[in-house]
């Protein structure tokens, strides 16, 4: 009969060299793992949204549409995500965030932005 595998033993994607064992990780590294991989999918899916709200506006590409949000964020300093949350909240009528802060009308499409936006 086969051993269980325990979820301390070993890391799922490490590969074994040499015939050896991967390297042993703890139950609450596999727990922050997830963590990071559930946050992961989440940020995807905003900036998959906040692309399609630049490509509705502004007839663009998809690789336009997340060239402003990069353009965007480094202009900001802060993450695409921060960037597409933004996008999506003015497309929802929620309120833009002030200068400074990661705003859609910094760079998309000039002279386009949402009503509200200083």
């Amino acid at each position: 009969m086969a051993e269980p595998i325990s979820l301390t033993r070993q890391v799922p994607d490490a590969p074994a060299v040499d015939g050896e064992l991967p390297s042993p990780v703890s139950e609450e590294d596999l727990h922050e793992r997830v963590r990071q991989l559930e946050q992961a999918v989440v940020s995807h899916a905003v900036i998959d949204h906040a692309s399609g709200v630049l490509m509705a506006l502004t007839r663009c590409s998809p690789r336009e549409a997340w060239g402003k949000l990069v353009r965007n964020s480094q202009h900001a300093n802060v993450k695409v995500r921060r960037v597409a949350e933004a996008v999506v909240a003015a497309a929802q009528g929620g309120e833009v965030p002030p200068r400074g802060q990661p705003a859609p009308e910094e760079d998309v499409e000039r002279g386009t932005a949402p009503t509200g936006a200083s």
